[in-house]
């Protein structure tokens, strides 16, 4: 059952491989892990060093070659097209995969998830759902128009980032290329790329899994620590403040993925956005001692610097 699936570019592999090295952690049984790539090849490295670490680990790439596809409201965005690519999945990964575990590149396990996805899978086949996922919010008055949007007639929306997939009823019920029209259908009308796709497609017809599952951490809140550390299994860093940025560091909910960087590479995991606000941020942030958070303020100070003004 241990199935897991991802979709990922290169500017995504080093959060690709935390998120990886983070889940075979937690899960000491066999681990089955399938990978859609823009650049497989890029990833060669980390797919070296997580078989040099871990004996448990089953792990398959494919690459996605579907050429001259377009990929809606992706330009200027913190996403790539690769995050519309698990809706080419069961034209990549075996059919005969009874389930999977779909994981966005962005989350990462900090507890065994192995016993609730079993009960799920269980679950979802006696209720006779395809996916399980987590709402993120319901229809209310001030979010009525992306409901219409997307002509969706039930009143609540899933966060697509974890998900679990009946993977013979998905392709036994040609689940993706019905997508895909849905995608065709939406393309002007798009804000959240696939998640708006596999809503809109699915209306509703989901269960229901924990907020466990996917745990939302959103930097631009404050983080209870003691409840993330008590209930989180995958961690879910949601929106554009991602915990490898400057400005993401100084939150302390970021410190669950900084941990796997410094625990494995003895250094933060910085990704440069745009230098004069990084440079802000870095600047407003010690100012108000913000940097007292940090695990090692000299080693992200150091790498902070580095991306600041050295071409990585």
């Amino acid at each position: 059952m241990n199935n897991f699936v991802y979709a990922a570019d290169q500017n995504y592999n080093t959060q690709l491989f935390y998120s990886i090295f983070s889940l075979l952690e937690n899960i000491s049984t066999e681990v089955n892990i399938f990978i859609i790539h823009k650049d497989p090849k890029s990833f060669e490295p980390q797919i070296n060093r997580l078989n040099s670490n871990f004996k448990n680990l089953n792990l398959s790439i494919y690459k996605f070659e579907i050429e001259n596809f377009e990929f809606p409201n992706v330009e200027g965005k913190h996403v790539s097209e690769a995050t519309y690519y698990r809706l080419f999945i069961d034209n990549l990964i075996p059919r005969d995969i009874d389930y999977y575990t779909y994981l966005d590149a962005d989350i990462v396990c900090i507890n065994n998830p192995t016993l609730y996805l079993e009960e799920l899978v269980d679950e979802i086949e006696n209720e006779d759902f395809i996916i399980g996922c987590r709402t993120e919010f319901n229809k209310l008055s001030e979010n009525s128009d992306l409901f219409s949007n997307l002509f969706m007639k039930s009143a609540k929306y899933f966060n697509a980032g974890v998900m679990l997939v009946n993977h013979q009823r998905w392709q036994k019920e040609n689940t993706g290329e019905k997508l895909l029209l849905m995608l065709e259908k939406l393309k002007d009308r798009i804000e959240y790329w696939d998640q708006d796709v596999l809503n809109s497609y699915f209306d509703g017809n989901y269960k229901e899994i924990s907020r466990n599952l996917n745990f939302p951490i959103i930097l631009n809140k404050q983080i209870d620590i003691g409840d993330v550390e008590d209930k989180g299994i995958f961690l879910h860093f949601q929106s554009n403040k991602k915990p490898w940025t400057i400005k993401g560091n100084f939150n302390h909910g970021s410190k669950f993925y900084q941990n796997y960087a410094l625990h494995i590479d003895k250094k933060y995991h910085l990704v440069k956005t745009v230098k004069r606000y990084d440079a802000w941020d870095l600047i407003k942030n010690t100012l108000s001692f913000r940097f007292l958070i940090l695990e090692k303020p000299l080693n992200f100070y150091v790498e902070s610097v580095k991306k600041l003004f050295y071409k990585s």
